[in-house]
């Protein structure tokens, strides 16, 4: 008796659903899963990226909590599809291995990434769908699967990718639409930020609720409202918000020509970091150099044994030195080890 073979896989994605929920209610959801079925991705999501701000979830499916959270704190900083966006303003389909040819800091953030990170998630690839949005802002639809993504997979998702940057641009446009006539059930923004736009007169064309409950209540927010509006294009701190303002284009329907505002009541986004100066920040003052070497490999998720070959010295002494730094660090697993690393990434002062 012979079990029933599995059905062949798409050859193409079917976008059916995201385009009949286009400028409704769940488009975002529709596009994810029509590409994360066609991926078989195991993890996926979408997240918002800001030139300014913390990233912030839309959808997150098969990520734990406490990764979400530790990402958010500060893990955020290693990522190399947000470096890459912030410093390159690039959209389009980013994988791993297009990243590997980059030079300078992005490289080293995958790198860093690659070995830190990413294996810790049990997926042995990654790629991001990058789609541009108003207001200095891009949406990430992310794929993770325990297998490595084909170069045809690749290739089919590069051709498709103005479609699908089309289809995104156009629900955006169909949602402010809707915002003009007061219907409008979602913004495609993170609840929490308000806005506003003008026409190119000045003229209000919308202001959301969180505008009109949070804008004009505070001084220092319209003071950096004041300010944002003089340069275009630079946050302004309000507290721990930031106020941007963008230019709308000449197309833009609900208002051509004219501006948003945004206030974001997230923490500014911090600068990359570099894996070795956390390291050093982290174990300074408590570790030696050979503890703190020791610990930069375990961190990276090599083995005892691949250790031991690294430095040129026996996995005993390795073994050895482990239980040292753990009665150090008070510590007692590889994973209390990391968590260190995230909560140091994510203090105020680093």
């Amino acid at each position: 008796m012979h079990d029933n073979p599995a059905p062949p896989r798409m050859p193409f994605p079917d976008l059916a659903e995201p385009v009949r929920l286009c400028g409704r209610p769940g488009f975002q959801r529709a596009l994810l899963d029509a590409l994360g079925q066609f991926l078989q991705a195991g993890t996926s999501g979408v997240l918002q990226y800001s030139r300014y701000a913390v990233p912030h979830y839309f959808i997150h499916d098969n990520v734990p909590d406490q990764e979400i959270s530790a990402y958010l704190a500060g893990a955020y900083r290693f990522d190399p599809f947000f470096r890459h966006w912030r410093e390159t303003g690039q959209s389009g389909l980013l994988s791993l291995a297009s990243l590997a040819k980059a030079s300078g800091r992005i490289k080293e953030s995958l790198e860093s990434y690659v070995a830190s990170f990413q294996p810790r998630t049990g997926m042995a690839d990654e790629i991001a769908l990058i789609c541009p949005k108003i207001g200095g802002h891009a949406d990430n639809y992310f794929f993770l699967r325990h297998e490595r993504f084909s170069h045809s997979e690749l290739a089919l998702l590069r051709t498709l990718f103005p479609t699908l940057h089309a289809l995104h641009k156009r629900n955006q446009e169909l949602v402010l639409a809707e915002l003009e006539d007061g219907a409008g059930q979602e913004t495609g923004f993170p609840e929490a930020d308000a806005f506003l736009i003008e026409d190119s007169s000045g003229k209000t064309a919308f202001a959301d609720a969180n505008w009109l409950a949070m804008a004009g209540q505070d001084l220092a927010v319209s003071e950096a409202v004041s300010a944002a509006r003089r340069t275009p294009g630079i946050p302004i701190a309000a507290g721990q918000a930031q106020v941007l303002c963008e230019p709308l284009d000449e197309e833009f329907a609900l208002a051509p020509g004219g501006r948003i505002t945004f206030l974001i009541p997230r923490l500014a986004a911090e600068a990359s970091l570099d894996f070795e100066t956390v390291l050093q920040q982290l174990f300074r003052d408590r570790l030696t150099q050979r503890e703190a070497a020791i610990c930069g490999l375990i961190l990276r998720g090599q083995p005892t044994v691949s250790v031991a070959e690294t430095l040129g010295i026996s996995a005993g002494t390795v073994k050895n030195h482990r239980k040292r730094i753990y009665r150090k660090l008070d510590i007692t697993t590889e994973r209390e080890l990391f968590l260190m690393l995230l909560g140091h990434i994510g203090s105020p002062a680093n």
